[in-house]
């Protein structure tokens, strides 16, 4: 591959023609399989889950533990 693209992108004029190259193999294109795509939401379903529990967790034992006066036992 020539340095005609930074010659093009740097502002430094190119001969005429030089810069018209095209290259010879076009970029590769990757596509993920819609299975990879499914467990990885699940994974990071199931990490938002364990997360958000363990957070909720310590939420209400503070609520409980803030509150436990408050509770009547008749």
């Amino acid at each position: 591959m020539s340095d005609c693209l930074i010659k093009a992108f740097s502002g430094c004029a190119c001969p005429p023609g030089e810069c018209a190259q095209k290259p010879v193999v076009p970029a590769p294109v990757t596509f993920v399989s819609w299975r990879t795509q499914a467990l990885t939401c699940f994974a990071f379903g199931f990490l938002a889950a364990i997360v958000s529990a363990a957070w909720m967790e310590t939420q209400f034992k503070t609520r409980d533990l803030r509150n436990q006066e408050d509770v009547s036992w008749k």
